[in-house]
């Protein structure tokens, strides 16, 4: 498994079980004490059986909403378009050749990351992990407390 995903999701899941359970009840709260996330961009942890999924999706083309016009939101949306800060290619080339630039920082497909891919132009590439996989998790809440 990929180290640098357990190393991202461990602030929280590998912490104190309030802060796990707060991470899977809402993951973009929970990130958001940490790192920023992108309004635009859609978090969900999913709970299926014995299956703990993360997903995030990104667009395709950045959100315009609010504020969007002003000359600093449009130099990052087209920072955004052109160059992602840390993968360093443009959304093209991760479209075009995901599993090898995710391979360079040794997260496999789909071992690790399930990537989809919409087909329509303003669509979204989802990202899954699964997170019982990187780390012995249960949802506290689902799970009936026996004692």
């Amino acid at each position: 498994m990929a180290f640098q995903l357990q190393d991202f999701f461990e602030p929280w899941l590998n912490s104190t079980p309030e802060r796990r359970q707060q991470f899977l009840d809402n993951p973009r709260q929970a990130m958001e004490e940490i790192v920023g996330v992108p309004s635009d961009i859609p978090i969900r942890v999913e709970i299926t059986g014995d299956q703990i999924w993360f997903q995030a999706s990104i667009p395709k083309l950045p959100d315009a909403t609010d504020g969007s016009t002003s000359l600093l939101a449009m130099r990052q949306s087209n920072e955004r378009i052109n160059r992602c800060p840390v993968l360093r290619v443009s959304g093209r080339e991760f479209i075009a050749n995901h599993v090898q630039i995710l391979a360079e920082y040794g997260i496999r497909v789909p071992e690790d990351v399930i990537v989809t891919i919409d087909p329509k132009p303003k669509g979204y590439l989802h990202f899954r992990v699964r997170l019982d996989t990187l780390y012995p998790l249960r949802n506290e809440r689902a799970t009936p407390n026996l004692e």
